[in-house]
């Protein structure tokens, strides 16, 4: 039974990679579009005045996570309980699809480094503004470069590899609850004055949920950086340097990967406003337009090496 259970998972993956990377994610009406209006809305109802006390701002956003996420949950698991094998394999299928975001990062990675490669500067900020907090009106070129790295690394794992890794241990449910949770974070999760306290919840759950993915992540950095001859490097700056990164999953992550890729990422950055002296990630040179791509092919080598390697596990 088990062994049905992981091979269907394994088909389910295989399914959703294809459809991935041959349709893309869909823009308009993508479900995730409709859970942001949805997670919107419940924190419009429940969010506490900012002079409320810190429990009370911590319990609404609690409130308001739960609101979010679990109607969502219950209706996948009450309509896998009606449907029939084949039709349950192909649901799994279709969420694990709408769960992952391998096509899309590539196509963000390609809209900030063509603009780059002809040097329109002022498009390619646009372009990195749409996947990275920081401000990005007066970024340099190499700054840019630098910023879209960086959320390659960092959402190569949440996009990717951490929703593969949930899919296989609590099925759709379990890729869902990542992938909902995660949108939270990126949704909830600042520091800001207005969700310092109620994002609280929404930012430490997704901490929890990424941890061993991260981890995993490291090793598969590491052991896809040794066609560059840097995987020892990328092990080294992962144990080293994420010490000192403010994000305990990120931080690991983004050092693996630039020490793969033989770069040097971090360093100060401007967060609404305010400048954050962040540490440096990596080893090597400073990073060049071409480092987009070499970023995305570290991911896509990862993604091929987890693919053998639950197919050689199941």
């Amino acid at each position: 039974m088990i062994f049905e259970w992981f091979s269907a998972s394994f088909f389910s993956l295989f399914g959703a990679l294809i459809l991935d990377r041959l349709i893309g994610e869909p823009k308009s009406w993508h479900p995730l579009v409709w859970f942001g209006k949805w997670a919107d809305s419940s924190r419009l109802q429940l969010q506490r005045s900012l002079d409320d006390r810190t429990f009370d701002q911590r319990r609404a956003g609690i409130l308001a996570w739960c609101l979010a996420v679990l109607p969502w949950l219950l209706v996948l698991l009450v309509t896998f309980s009606l449907l029939p094998v084949a039709l349950s394999w192909l649901l799994s299928t279709v969420v694990l699809y709408f769960c992952i975001g391998w096509q899309s990062l590539r196509e963000h990675a390609l809209a900030i480094e063509l603009p780059l490669l002809k040097h329109d500067l002022d498009t390619a900020r646009t372009a990195v503004s749409h996947i990275v907090s920081r401000d990005t009106q007066a970024l340099t070129a190499e700054d840019v470069s630098k910023a879209g790295i960086e959320s390659v690394l960092e959402n190569g794992s949440d996009a990717v590899y951490a929703p593969i890794f949930w899919f296989f241990i609590l099925g759709a449910p379990g890729v869902l609850l990542y992938r909902l949770a995660n949108t939270l974070d990126a949704m909830w999760g600042y520091k800001t004055s207005e969700l310092k306290y109620f994002g609280w919840f929404a930012a430490r759950f997704d901490d929890v949920l990424n941890f061993i993915p991260a981890r995993l992540v490291v090793y598969t950095y590491a052991l896809c950086g040794m066609a560059w001859g840097n995987g020892s490097r990328a092990r080294r700056c992962a144990r080293q340097q994420s010490l000192y990164w403010k994000s305990p999953n990120a931080g690991p992550v983004m050092a693996a990967g630039a020490g793969a890729l033989g770069v040097k990422l971090g360093g100060d950055a401007v967060y609404f406003g305010k400048k954050e002296s962040r540490p440096i990630l990596g080893e090597g040179r400073d990073p060049a337009v071409n480092d987009l791509t070499q970023a995305i092919t570290l991911i896509d080598r990862g993604v091929f090496v987890w693919v053998i390697l639950i197919y050689v596990l199941i």
